[in-house]
């Protein structure tokens, strides 16, 4: 008995039998706890996929999902909420503030938020509750920003070189003396947008943590340009010095160069504007046309036309609206506008275009003062398609229509008018065809033959006139582009509201339309026989002045017009990037 009590064999087996219980517990937790896991981690993938497939299509997201979800042999119910709205890569936005709900077919949507839900089954875990399943959630967030950035043509490029440095001259405010050599590397060398955004960041010194806040920044002139030379190879940076040596000071906001796109976008907006590669050449003219500008033209002096004697040509050009830049990057929705503009040509003809007016009537100066406004242009981006597939598809497609002008000229596209203009009226513009005056457009000499007396002659009779015509009708195209054309790099249309130059023209010297009249004040000059004279000279006049001057006046302001990089009711869009985010997940 007392060997027996001594005895421990076995007592490892009492222990064992003793804690089998809780060994058995522990077993069965770590069997259910890594299935857990193990559905949990599926559910995560699940949702994943899910938020992923529903944002290739937000306007069908939900079938997009249930489909997916099917896919993965999932029902329906495990869907337990999904949302679309906007979500902003902004590290200046908290965490979680950075996703906005939205309703569906809201502008702005490019997230989709998913929960999915499911019960996982418990195995050995069941002996110790009387639930047999743990209901399981997951949260999944997809997104994709679809952005296109364009441009429209600009008549400042298309200026000659000393017409160019004169309105940079005008912009700047500094003598600018651009050489041929200057230009053609300007234009050869290319500047990218998210590379200059980060400079002029750096040279501003912000401290912003949302690197897009600098496109809502104002700067100089000076800062622009600066940052474009540290840029640019040492080769082409001192094409820039005569610009730099006078830039100033003068304000300009960042957006005059690339703007649109919504900055608090955050990296999503950075990342796409470094997409964008422009010429040096075009950062310049952008800077030139932020602001309202006034410049002779002098190309079109140099021109000869038969009859004509000389001509003189100003432009003016208004300032575009704000965040309108020279490129456009954005959303659906986003505009581009360019400023409407103004020439004013004088041209001076020889009397003899007009042939006779009558016996004893002679025209000793021939000067008709021409305005021509062309209205602005606006540019629409009407669908972004991030979709790739069928080389067919439209990839971004845009609406486009002039700006309007004066409301006396209806939806006119164009107007021409020949008189007198205040200055103010044609630099600030629109005009009002109300405020045109009569003009000084000849002067005539009268010679009275008497019998037996010597003849009376009557100089400097001034005739004056005014006319106005408004051209075309405003309309709006649509251009778009597929996504052969952006793979192809086919991305430039242009869009025409037809020849309205020559037609104009004639218009404008039509009799119906011309009002001629003697310069008030010399109504004493004219009495007797000289009263005859002048009445038959002005019964001919309107049909001389279309016959005779139709032409030469048509050459003069074409060429005026071609001189100042004018293109009347005419355009052309570039599409410069078709930006579409690959869908990715966020937290």
């Amino acid at each position: 008995m007392a060997s027996f009590t001594r005895d421990e064999g076995g007592a490892v087996a009492v222990v064992v039998a003793l804690l089998l219980t809780v060994l058995l517990g522990f077993v069965a937790l770590g069997v259910d706890v890594a299935s857990l896991y193990r559905e949990r981690a599926s559910l995560q993938a699940d949702s994943d996929m899910v938020a992923m497939s529903a944002m290739t299509d937000t306007d069908a997201a939900t079938d997009r999902a249930l489909y997916a979800l099917g896919q993965n042999g999932r029902h329906s119910e495990a869907l337990a909420t999904l949302t679309v709205g906007r979500f902003l890569r902004n590290p200046e936005v908290p965490r979680g503030e950075r996703f906005t709900p939205l309703a569906p077919g809201t502008p702005g949507i490019n997230a989709v938020a998913v929960t999915l839900k499911d019960a996982a089954p418990l195995h050995f875990a069941k002996i110790f509750t009387p639930q047999s399943k743990v209901a399981l959630t997951r949260n999944a967030t997809a997104i994709r920003t679809g952005a296109a950035s364009f441009s429209l043509d600009s008549n400042i490029l298309r200026l000659d070189l000393a017409d160019l440095n004169a309105a940079l001259s005008d912009s700047f405010g500094t003598s600018v003396t651009l050489s041929v050599l200057d230009m053609d590397i300007l234009s050869r060398t290319s500047v990218n947008m998210g590379d200059l955004l980060t400079e002029v960041s750096s040279l501003m010194g912000s401290t912003a943590r949302n690197p897009a806040a600098i496109l809502d920044a104002r700067t100089d002139v000076g800062t622009v340009i600066t940052a474009i030379r540290n840029m640019l190879p040492p080769a082409a940076s001192g094409s820039l010095d005569s610009i730099a040596a006078g830039a100033g000071l003068r304000e300009i906001p960042l957006a005059a160069v690339i703007g649109g796109i919504d900055s608090a976008l955050g990296l999503t907006a950075v990342e796409f504007a470094s997409h964008i590669d422009i010429s040096a050449l075009d950062v310049v003219a952008a800077l030139a046309v932020s602001h309202d500008y006034t410049h002779p033209v002098s190309g079109a002096a140099d021109v000869a036309i038969s009859g004509v004697l000389s001509t003189t040509t100003q432009l003016a050009a208004g300032e575009p609206p704000a965040r309108s830049g020279w490129v456009a990057l954005g959303e659906k929705g986003v505009q581009l506008h360019r400023a409407a503009l103004r020439l004013k040509t004088d041209v001076a003809f020889t009397p003899d275009l007009l042939g006779g007016l009558g016996a004893g009537v002679s025209v000793t100066r021939l000067d008709l003062p021409v305005y021509v406004e062309g209205a602005g242009a606006t540019a629409t981006l009407e669908e972004i398609n991030c979709t790739y597939g069928d080389a067919d598809a439209t990839a971004a497609r845009f609406s486009t229509a002039p700006t309007p002008l004066n409301p006396e000229n209806g939806t006119s596209v164009a107007a021409l008018y020949l008189g007198k203009l205040d200055d103010a009226a044609f630099n600030s513009g629109p005009i009002a065809p109300s405020d045109l005056d009569f003009a000084d457009i000849l002067d005539l000499s009268l010679r009275i033959d008497l019998p037996l007396l010597p003849d009376i002659v009557i100089d400097g009779i001034t005739v004056q006139a005014r006319s106005h015509v408004a051209l075309g009708a405003s309309q709006v195209e649509t251009i778009s582009f597929s996504m052969d054309d952006v793979r192809s790099n086919r991305t430039t249309r242009g869009f025409s509201s037809g020849d309205l130059q020559t037609t104009g023209i004639a218009s404008l010297l039509s009799p119906d339309r011309t009002e001629i009249r003697i310069k008030p004040g010399q109504e004493g000059l004219i009495t007797g026989a000289a009263a005859i004279l002048v009445e038959t000279a002005l019964a001919a006049l309107p049909n001389r002045l279309l016959t005779g001057l139709t032409g030469p006046l048509d050459a003069a302001v074409g060429s005026a017009l071609d001189s100042a990089g004018l293109h009347l009711g005419e355009g052309a869009l570039t599409l410069t990037g078709h930006h579409c985010e690959l869908v990715r997940l966020v937290q």
